[in-house]
């Protein structure tokens, strides 16, 4: 055989291995996040963050430039006095000059390094703004994976009940072929089948377009038989507060907003600097010269604003009202949380309670689906009422299933929303 051909057959055994059943929730969250669109943008944030940070840095650095100028003038400076026997030549109006500029900060009231920290708290806010949304697509994972878990329970019960069926109706049809039983109970039996397979078509599709929800979610190519887990949650670990993600952005969006109102102060003080200026034209520093000459300058500015218009305190005023608008984002969020998780909690209850009740009433509508099922092969009752029995059955063996996925998808639920999810 072709060696190619056996590392073909390895490889594509071992990717269907990889998305073989049973598939746990926790395996879809792991691929999910490494399949996300947004799996990148932690390292593009913090790449874009040490860039900028580079170029904050430059401003301790020196700035060098380069000018050139050329002019003409209507008029140029002459003495108002004539020395005898001494001719004081006239200034061309044409000017030219080429420099080179050196300025090298001295001392900014440390708005450099306030920039920076402000740098830093802003990609904390984006990486916190990331992991917030890594968390809810874990919930958009859990409500995707319980739906196909749900498709599955009813399709198993469903293909259940027809082999159940199918089983009575070969029976049936025994009984109308030996003249003791009516052919409309066939019909009967036969209908409800065909009833069952529409069902079973109608489910199967809305599981396809799930488990491909699922599989674009988790970046795998998934089976339309692929069988999912059912998580077991038995009881809810210790409620803690605050350890949503949105509680770490809302702390991250303050701090970030302190940076900025730090910043606000240091504007007001003074800068330093040191320049340095070296170039050549006509006339050089000497302004009664007619000839092309280099010159040459160093020194020291001072600046500092000390009236801006109330610019300072308008700009605290801004920051102020931005930190009220967070701390109310951050109350809307806690009262929604509390209002959720009640929700959540009384789901688990509710679904708790039904449960108990399902196991009772299964057992009670087995013992009349069985003695409704004697009648029928005894010609006692016809098929329509043994069929009322039987989908009772059904429906209360489905209630059971559904209510026990519905119990660990309320369960993770109220871990997911209260935080807990790892």
């Amino acid at each position: 055989m072709n060696i190619g051909l056996v590392w073909l057959i390895l490889l594509t055994s071992t990717a269907t291995a990889q998305v073989a059943g049973p598939l746990t929730l926790d395996s879809c969250y792991k691929r999910a996040l490494a399949n996300h669109p947004l799996a990148r943008q932690s390292e593009l944030f913090e790449e874009a963050s040490r860039i900028q940070e580079s170029v904050l840095s430059t401003g301790y650095l020196p700035q060098v430039s380069i000018g050139g100028q050329v002019s003409w003038q209507s008029d140029v400076t002459a003495l108002p006095i004539s020395i005898p026997n001494v001719s004081i030549p006239s200034l061309d109006k044409d000017s030219y000059k080429v420099n080179l500029d050196v300025n090298q900060l001295i001392w900014d009231g440390g708005l450099i390094s306030r920039q920076k920290e402000l740098e830093k708290a802003g990609l904390l806010v984006n990486l916190q703004t990331v992991e917030i949304e890594n968390y809810r697509l874990r919930e958009t994972v859990n409500q995707v994976f319980f739906t196909i878990l749900i498709f599955q329970e009813r399709e198993k019960l469903l293909r259940l009940s027809m082999s159940e069926l199918q089983s009575k109706l070969r029976k049936i049809r025994s009984g109308v072929a030996n003249g003791i039983v009516l052919q409309s109970n066939a019909d009967v039996l036969d209908a409800e089948i065909i009833h069952i397979e529409q069902s079973l078509t109608e489910l199967v599709h809305s599981k396809a377009s799930a488990i491909y929800k699922l599989g674009e979610l988790t970046g795998t190519s998934l089976s339309n038989n692929i069988e999912l887990e059912i998580p077991v949650t038995d009881s809810l670990p210790p409620m803690l507060t605050d350890i949503r993600p949105e509680y770490r952005l809302f702390e991250l969006q303050q701090e970030k907003i302190g940076v900025q109102k730090s910043m606000t102060g240091i504007k007001m003080l003074p800068r330093i600097a040191a320049f340095g200026t070296v170039g050549y034209g006509k006339p050089g520093l000497n302004m009664l010269s007619n000839q092309f000459d280099g010159f040459a300058m160093v020194g020291a500015r001072f600046s500092w604003t000390i009236w801006n218009w109330n610019q300072h305190r308008k700009e605290s005023r801004i920051i102020a009202i931005q930190q009220d608008v967070i701390e109310t984002q951050k109350q809307n969020f806690e009262k929604n949380q509390r209002i959720l998780l009640n929700s959540l909690k009384q789901d688990i209850l509710k679904t708790e309670t039904m449960i108990a009740a399902d196991f009772r009433i299964v057992s009670l509508r087995d013992a009349v689906e069985k003695s409704a099922a004697a009648l029928l092969d005894q010609g006692l009752i016809t098929s329509t009422e043994y069929l009322t029995e039987k989908n009772q059955q059904t429906q209360a063996k489905l209630n059971l299933q559904l209510h026990k996925v519905q119990l660990q998808m309320a369960r993770i639920n109220y871990i997911t929303a209260s935080g807990m999810l790892k």
